[in-house]
Formats: structure tokens, C-alpha cells, sequence
């Protein structure tokens, strides 16, 4: 029997107590668990990782000009589950001109895309005045981006208000957003 993963589940024959090493044959019942196992690596994938590996991918973002600005992330995808990670430095051209969204490698799943749903952490950190302000991640109308929010703290309970040129600093050379984000892939 020739094997079908990962497109398909294999159906192997098991053989009884009283099975003849000729039905099924136990020449071809080693050859399918092998060439199973070694399919099974392959999806598995080998490194670091126990599934999966990391892609370098450079974040792009909505709203914000990158000008001569840093960025670096990675993304990995296991099965339908999605991580993804990145940061920016502004640069002395950059500029945050609105409501930041983050484009995300693999577009999110519809079933994801309800407005109150978080789907990871933001972290901006103002150089100048050396003040970390944190935020969430969460859908904006759209499968290939989320909002950037940052957490408003003026009431009794934080609230999320979307991270733009003035939220949560004004923006200047050296400031940076880094977010990690976990959601479904579409």
C-alpha cells in the first residue's frame, strides 16, 4: 500500500494472533509504518521548534511611514494556529500619520472577527521620556490587519483606544512598537 499523509489518513492493515507473516505481508507492513514515520517528519519538520518553524517576515504596518525605520519579526504557522512577532524602530524619516494597523502575514480567520476580540500584545516604549505604555491587538473591520491599541487607565477599568500619532506619545526617532500576536488562520 503506498501512503496517503498528509493529504489523507492512512488505513493500515492490522494483522491478528493468527495472521500469517503473508496477510498482510510483513515486508510491506514494515515498509508503510516507515515510509508513514517519515512523513510524519516531514510535516513535523526538525530544529528548534517542536512543530514547525520560524519565517523571517518584515512587518508592515497601516498608517505608519517607515521610512528609514527598523523593523524584524518572524511568523510560524502550525496547522491553522498563527504566532507572530515584530518590532519597529522609528527612524529620523518614519512617521505614525493615523490609527496604526498591523498587516498580518496570514489573514485571520472570519470566525475571529468579532470587534472585541484581543488577539495579542503591543508594547510601545517612548526613548525620550523613557515610559513603556502597553496595549492589545484586536480586529479592525478587516482579515489582513488588527488595530494596535494602547490601554487607557483614566477610568475605574482600562479601556482600549487605537495607538496613533498622539496615542499613547507623540511619536519621534527611536520610539518602537513591538506586538506578539496568536490567532487562526483563515
Amino acid at each position: 500500500m503506498a501512503i496517503t499523509y498528509p493529504t489523507t489518513l492512512d488505513a493500515f492493515t492490522n494483522p491478528t494472533t493468527s495472521s500469517l507473516l503473508t496477510s498482510p505481508s510483513h515486508a510491506q507492513q514494515h515498509s508503510d509504518i516507515n515510509d508513514a514515520v517519515e512523513a510524519l517528519e516531514t510535516k513535523v519538520a526538525i530544529g528548534n521548534t517542536v512543530l514547525g518553524t520560524y519565517t523571517s517576515y518584515t512587518p508592515t504596518f497601516l498608517n505608519v511611514t517607515a521610512g528609514n525605520g527598523t523593523t524584524t519579526g518572524a511568523y510560524c504557522r502550525v496547522n491553522n494556529f498563527v504566532h507572530y512577532y515584530g518590532s519597529f524602530t522609528l527612524g529620523t524619516t518614519s512617521a505614525v500619520t493615523g490609527a496604526i494597523s498591523i498587516v498580518l502575514p496570514i489573514n485571520l480567520n472570519a470566525d475571529m472577527s468579532t470587534t472585541f476580540m484581543a488577539h495579542g500584545l503591543c508594547w510601545y516604549y517612548d526613548l525620550s521620556a523613557t515610559t513603556p505604555y502597553l496595549g492589545v491587538t484586536r480586529y479592525n473591520a478587516s482579515v489582513t490587519s488588527v488595530f494596535a491599541s494602547t490601554m487607557n487607565v483614566g477610568a475605574t477599568y482600562p479601556t482600549g483606544t487605537n495607538a496613533n500619532a498622539t496615542l499613547p506619545m507623540t511619536w519621534a526617532t527611536g520610539d518602537i512598537i513591538n506586538f506578539n500576536l496568536y490567532y487562526r488562520a483563515a
